[in-house]
């Protein structure tokens, strides 16, 4: 008797099967920490955006004590090279943990 049944490689079928479930895995697994990280850019974006309003409203409510006569020359300058330092702390701070992540 002639056997006219095609025979089914199972193995090659579930290999095909297995690398096609891995690659589709890899996918998803990149969608989701692409996504996590663009989240953290733009939360961090916005905490920046938050900092910088927040300076910007102190120099504003102390340039109008400054324009009432409130506060005196010397007192400024304190401030000013306050403001300086700390901002120049904050830069170096940045560039010495540039490629730390947390």
């Amino acid at each position: 008797m002639c056997d006219a049944s095609p025979k089914i490689n199972w193995s090659s079928l579930l290999n095909r099967h297995l690398v096609n479930f891995i690659v589709m895995l890899l996918g998803l697994s990149a969608a989701y920490f692409t996504t996590i990280g663009s989240i953290k850019a733009e939360l961090a974006a916005k905490a920046e955006t938050v900092l910088v309003n927040t300076i910007d409203q102190r120099l504003a409510q102390m340039e109008i004590l400054i324009r009432e006569g409130l506060v005196g020359k010397d007192d400024f300058f304190k401030f000013q090279t306050s403001v300086e330092s700390r901002l120049a702390r904050i830069e170096s701070h940045l560039i010495e943990n540039k490629g730390d992540k947390k």
